[in-house]
């Protein structure tokens, strides 16, 4: 009996199979209370409910790819989809429809992101401690951070926390090509491309992060078959991501918008050092209300430091990885304070605007150190059965102490989420000072408050003369009659300006294209290119080739590089020594 026991108990500690069971158990277990918690009261859960709103607007009434909402900001179309990945785009839009809730749908789309983020960090530190245990410890601690809790019940910050998901996998094939097989490098575009479809200030910095620990191992990368590889996957990280950066790099070109505007978005170095946190917040909140936690509790700060007792006994093949983890996760925790000189840093740094965000790379550095203390804390007991004790006595704190954070989210009335998606359903017209307006032209920005506010939905001269008649808009589709007017008039069409409209004068007898352009008031303008006594005008959002031809590569690339991780596996594998 006491043998079965014990056969019992080593097959949940080693075996693959039983951790993953666990996981997932764990990330159901820790994600049923934000069933119970209101989308529209946390920071930015509104705004992602809009976007699934906006996109079903867009395919609705739109063309493809759908990258501008037709009755968002007073009817004029926004676009957000442009400028906002597509993992955490598309993917709860789907859960949404089949669930019949867009709110639930992000919910169960945070839900699948604690599990996977588990299920990946336990991956990536088994391939490098080759021990599960700190493996499953690893993964437990990553699933139940504080932080990555306020991600998604106080802020949902849907990018932020899907990027907890792929920043291990980038890792883990870094470090494979780095210092292991080579097998698995490919895990850099995999891990890469989610990142880039997700969340580009986490991949931005997971790029810069990756550069550092490559500084550390540049022996081992200055290999002409690492940098290869390593210029492989970058390739098709390119083209399976092409049907977000060419579209959003298509847009830039053509017009300045608030979210890539410095001033708007609020990206100096200036305004991200006013950001930065004190070290005590780790510790204690300062009690604002609605105001972001930074506190990494009690068990996390136990096992980080338990490592003075520990670090003689770590093995040496691993000993380098959990140094330059603390080094990592120093570096990216000085960054979260007022120690780190931000306003001398260069502006690319200072797209994170918070740079409390860098408590998540923190943390995924300092992980892994805390499960490998764990583990050598245990495994220096003599006896098994206090070891096996000692195992589950860490399991239940962790998760003891994860119940307590997750008591601070109160239940709410869900139904209002569902009743506001049916609102808007109804009335689908959304005044730009009900969302956010990071996405609209900064002209646009400048103007809301002035002449936005109360311009009316309809074609406005704006230079020259002309008379218009019969106008009809219905979403992104207007037609209108133009009398009596004069060569180089100028039209403002009420739109927002973005790149894919297509305008077209229809004679009786031929078709004239108009070029559009952004008005002063970041609408669309047109100017008529003859004098013209009668015409009509007919407007419609077709979106550019380029967004259409992006939308083809990706899909192309994602086949490609599933053709070349086949080969490549095909290749390892004849190089293997018979029998392996």
């Amino acid at each position: 009996m006491k043998k079965n026991i014990e056969n019992i108990i080593e097959k949940i500690k080693t075996k693959r199979s039983i951790h993953y069971i666990i996981i997932i158990i764990v990330g159901i277990l820790i994600s049923i209370p934000f069933l119970w918690v209101q989308i529209r009261s946390t920071d930015d859960g509104f705004i992602h409910l809009l976007r699934l709103i906006g996109l079903d607007n867009a395919m609705e009434e739109g063309s493809f790819p759908f990258l501008v909402f037709p009755y968002f900001c007073k009817n004029w179309g926004y676009s957000m989809t442009a400028f906002y990945p597509q993992i955490v785009t598309y993917i709860p839009y789907v859960l949404g429809l089949i669930v019949g809730s867009f709110s639930n749908g992000l919910k169960i789309f945070a839900m699948l992101t604690t599990i996977l983020s588990g299920i990946f960090m336990y991956n990536f530190v088994n391939e490098v401690t080759k021990k599960k245990g700190i493996a499953f410890f690893s993964a437990i601690i990553y699933m139940t951070l504080p932080y990555k809790l306020e991600d998604i019940y106080n802020r949902y910050a849907i990018g932020e926390f899907t990027a907890f998901v792929f920043m291990p996998l980038v890792f883990q094939g870094l470090y494979n090509l780095l210092h292991g097989d080579g097998k698995r490098h490919y895990y850099i575009a995999i891990g890469a491309t989610g990142l880039l479809l997700s969340h580009t200030i986490s991949t931005e910095y997971t790029a810069i992060m990756c550069v550092i620990y490559i500084l550390f191992n540049l022996k081992a990368f200055l290999k002409k078959e690492v940098i290869i590889k390593c210029v492989i996957n970058v390739a098709f990280i390119l083209l399976m991501c092409a049907m977000f950066i060419l579209p959003m790099l298509e847009f830039a070109s053509q017009a300045d918008y608030g979210i890539l505007n410095p001033d708007v978005l609020k990206t100096s170095g200036k305004y991200v050092a006013n950001n930065t946190i004190e070290i005590w917040q780790l510790v204690k909140d300062k009690g604002e209300e609605n105001g972001v936690s930074f506190v990494v509790g009690i068990p996390f700060i136990v096992m980080l430091f338990s490592g003075i007792l520990v670090y003689n006994k770590i093995d040496k093949k691993f000993k380098d990885f959990y140094i330059i983890s603390i080094i990592l996760g120093l570096i990216s925790l000085m960054m979260c304070t007022k120690l780190f000189p931000w306003r001398i840093m260069p502006d690319f740094l200072c797209t994170l605007q918070y740079p409390w965000r860098m408590l998540g790379f923190a943390l995924l550095f300092f992980t892994p150190v805390c499960a490998i203390n764990v583990y050598y804390l245990i495994t220096s007991i003599k006896k098994s059965w206090i070891r096996n004790l000692a195992y589950l006595l860490v399991f239940i704190v962790l998760m003891a102490f994860t119940a307590k954070e997750l008591m601070a989210y109160k239940a709410e009335d869900t139904t209002l989420d569902e009743q506001y998606e049916q609102k808007i359903e109804e009335d689908p017209q959304i005044h730009y000072f009900s969302i956010n307006r990071d996405y609209m032209p900064t002209k646009a920005l400048l103007q809301q408050r002035k002449y936005l506010f109360t311009r009316g939905d309809n074609t406005i001269v704006i230079s020259g003369e002309a008379t218009i008649e019969n106008e009809n808009k219905d979403a992104l589709h207007l037609e209108m009659d133009i009398k009596e007017a004069s060569k180089g008039t100028e039209l403002e069409l009420p739109y927002l300006f973005y790149p894919g409209y297509t305008v077209k004068l229809q004679y009786e007898d031929k078709e004239i294209r108009l070029e559009t352009t952004e008005s002063d008031n970041g609408l669309i303008k047109i100017q008529l290119p003859d004098d013209i006594e009668q015409v009509k005008i007919i407007v419609d959002y077709t979106a550019t080739t380029l967004d259409k031809v992006a939308y083809i590569i990706s899909p192309i690339g994602m086949i490609g590089f599933v053709v070349y991780v086949v080969i490549d596996r095909k290749k390892f594998k004849e190089k293997l020594p018979q029998g392996e």
